[in-house]
């Protein structure tokens, strides 16, 4: 007994997922307490791209991360009683998020996490370098082939902790949809399991 429980801890073999996506959805850049007086920032939508990949735990959890971009649109506009034109603006946010991943009903699936955002591009707003949280839920189909398709209704909020703190901070938040296409993967480790026992599907 003691000789097999030392070779199941020596394996080094699990499954994971790794899909590429891409979506849009909506932007809102606030404060939590705003300041009477202020300018206002109005966002007008954003789209977002990137790539996640997970580890699957047990038929029912994994845990994921990955790398996203978002594009962010918004307004700026005076304080009341300012004059001056509402100016355009944009710039981009680059998400690093860690999340945990809960799948049911064979199809659906929830998650939620942290999320480390760096802000590219100079915007009117704050800096919104920082960490936040990200929350989803969604359906994903699986083919025989082990090619999957993935739909995600989510909502990330920003810089709930700057990088660079200030006296009244401002946030920034995302809420979208997006579509995924990826592939379920097998990593092998040294099992050394006869040839005619190992499995097929390889991704090193």
């Amino acid at each position: 007994m003691i000789v097999v429980s030392i070779t199941v801890q020596g394996q080094d073999t699990w499954y994971g997922e790794i899909a590429l996506y891409g979506g849009g959805g909506t932007n809102d850049i606030f404060r939590f307490n705003e300041l009477v007086g202020a300018g206002s920032y109005t966002g007008t939508g954003m789209w977002t791209g990137g790539v996640d990949l997970s580890r699957i735990i047990t038929d029912h959890f994994s845990i994921e991360t990955g790398i996203g971009y978002s594009h962010q649109y918004y307004y700026s506009s005076p304080a009341p009683g300012i004059p001056g034109d509402d100016r355009p603006g944009n710039f981009g946010m680059i998400s690093l998020p860690v999340t945990a991943r809960i799948d049911f009903l064979k199809i659906l699936f929830a998650d939620a996490g942290i999320l480390a955002g760096l802000q590219t591009g100079s915007s009117q707003a704050d800096d919104m370098t920082g960490l936040g949280l990200t929350a989803g839920v969604g359906a994903q189909y699986r083919f025989k082939s082990d090619i999957l398709i993935r739909l995600r209704v989510y909502g990330n909020q920003y810089a709930l902790l700057h990088f660079a703190p200030e006296n009244y901070p401002q946030t920034l938040y995302n809420s979208g949809i997006t579509l995924g296409i990826g592939y379920r993967f097998i990593h092998l480790g040294d099992c050394n399991c006869p040839e005619r026992n190992a499995p097929r599907k390889r991704f090193y």
